[in-house]
């Protein structure tokens, strides 16, 4: 990556949107959702509508994993979750430089507010590098960047997430309480059994409303009502939208103007969410609805535009650091390429990138009793992870490999090896490609996979000895 001048942004802003995927919003080109739903409606999503028309706007980003703390990893450190030390649903640190690490160096203050800081929090290495940490606290974010001569910043929202629209009974107040008790009229006395795994602190009131929404939609999701789950959570989108992310948009955007800085305005996703036998929500899926998640870009001297082809999180970190002149390696760091020419309006996209995304997770069970002790203060110990699937895109192709498969309710996994290979359309629908091997792909996998490999002993010969003392070393 060539070194810049400093550049013109004050502030660079990373708004981190969790759980929307590409077509929720109402710009989105071609989505996805109506070939899969039949009896669902679009909702408003005028605030990203908008940003989008006056950004860079890119609507087909491949995530690098369908769950918080991977992706978010990948997209901080622009490397994907098996080079940066963090690709299982939570274990691992980050071990790999990140965005903040660079903007430390160049200065800027660091300033990190989240909704998940159970998933996003110093436990998984996110705080590293951050001056500033924050948790569910909008406006004190908004404070300290404008306290501020020089930031890079992350908002993290987690209002998309389940409980849709709502993320906890502080910010979802009374709507919150009205929507479970509507989701729970006319539904039968005995719910199914649902776990209380939590991304923040909550108090009993909280806890217990989460757990009553979990047992209305995993009900209905066992009743393969995914139609209504799919309008809840697009409803989810509209309710946050215009409750929550319009309005501080509005506040950080004033309050930076009327303090005479500029502001490079980065806002994306970790991941979408889909409902269908096998996936309820997001966590264990290799979804196509799931893994494509936009990203806008919006700051002085970013051209308008919609740039259609495919990218993935990965190019984030770079293209943020180019566009706001931080040095960073200009090779051997970044699995992702910065984008930032094509976001001035000096390039276009080359092609469909090729892109790799993988799902772990651990026995639900094990997780429960891992968090029970975490939350009470004791030493959580291991979490054993394992595969659920992955997935490679090349040119308009991709493969989905599964590993696991799971029972009723998602209680279990089992072991299950499935692959399919599938081509986009016109539309950039996914179609099944039964006579294509997708050998390439599954290829691509492979070599990917080569990071999980411990390294080998190597047997140090004599002549091994010799040549290495002929060069000066002491052997």
């Amino acid at each position: 990556m060539p070194v810049h001048q400093p550049s013109h942004y004050d502030h660079v802003v990373l708004v981190s949107v969790d759980t929307l995927r590409s077509d929720a919003m109402s710009a989105h080109p071609k989505p996805l959702w109506p070939h899969t739903y039949r009896d669902v409606r679009p909702v408003r999503t005028t605030v990203l509508d908008e940003l989008a028309s006056r950004g860079a706007y890119f609507p087909n980003m491949i995530s690098a994993a369908p769950y918080t703390a991977a992706s978010h990893g990948a997209i901080f450190t622009g490397q994907y979750p098996l080079h940066n030390g963090l690709h299982e649903f939570y274990n691992g640190s980050l071990r790999a430089p990140s965005v903040f690490t660079y903007g430390r160096r160049d200065g800027r203050r660091t300033v990190m507010k989240v909704d998940f800081p159970i998933i996003l929090g110093p436990e998984l290495g996110f705080t590293r590098d951050i001056d500033t940490y924050l948790i569910e606290s909008d406006d004190a974010f908004i404070d300290a960047v404008t306290s501020e001569d020089r930031t890079l910043a992350l908002a993290h929202f987690g209002g998309v997430h389940l409980p849709y629209g709502f993320h906890n009974l502080t910010l979802g107040g009374a709507a919150y309480r009205e929507k479970v008790a509507e989701l729970e009229a006319g539904l039968p006395d005995e719910l199914p059994f649902v776990d209380r795994l939590v991304e923040t602190y909550r108090d009993p009131e909280d806890a217990d409303l989460l757990v009553r929404y979990k047992r209305a939609t995993t009900y209905l999701h066992g009743q393969g009502a995914y139609d209504r789950l799919f309008q809840l959570y697009l409803e989810g989108v509209e309710h946050f939208l215009a409750t929550r992310l319009s309005g501080f948009l509005d506040r950080l955007t004033d309050r930076v103007a009327a303090a005479g800085k500029r502001m490079l305005l980065v806002l994306f996703a970790d991941h979408g969410e889909e409902f269908d036998e096998q996936t309820n929500g997001h966590f264990n899926s290799m979804s196509e609805g799931v893994l494509r998640v936009p990203l806008i870009i919006v700051g002085d001297g970013v051209q308008p535009g919609t740039h259609e082809h495919r990218i993935r999180t990965v190019d984030i970190a770079p293209t943020v650091l180019d566009l706001a002149g931080i040095s960073a390696p200009a090779t051997g760091v970044f699995d992702g390429r910065s984008l930032a020419s094509v976001v001035r309006g000096k390039d276009t996209l080359d092609g469909d990138a090729p892109a790799l995304a993988e799902s772990y997770n651990a026995e639900l069970n094990d997780f429960i009793a891992f968090q029970e002790r975490q939350l009470s203060g004791r030493t959580p110990g291991p979490l054993r992870h394992f595969l659920v699937g992955h997935a490679a895109y090349l040119g308009d192709r991709r493969v989905v490999r599964m590993a696991r498969r799971y029972s009723e309710a998602f209680q279990r996994a089992t072991p299950f090896d499935t692959v399919r290979v599938e081509r986009f359309d016109a539309d950039g629908v996914p179609r099944p490609a039964p006579d294509d091997d997708g050998a390439d792909l599954l290829a691509l996998l492979d070599d990917y996979r080569t990071a999980l490999r411990a390294p080998q002993d190597v047997t140090v010969t004599d002549e091994m000895r010799s040549q290495l003392r002929s060069l000066g070393y002491s052997v």
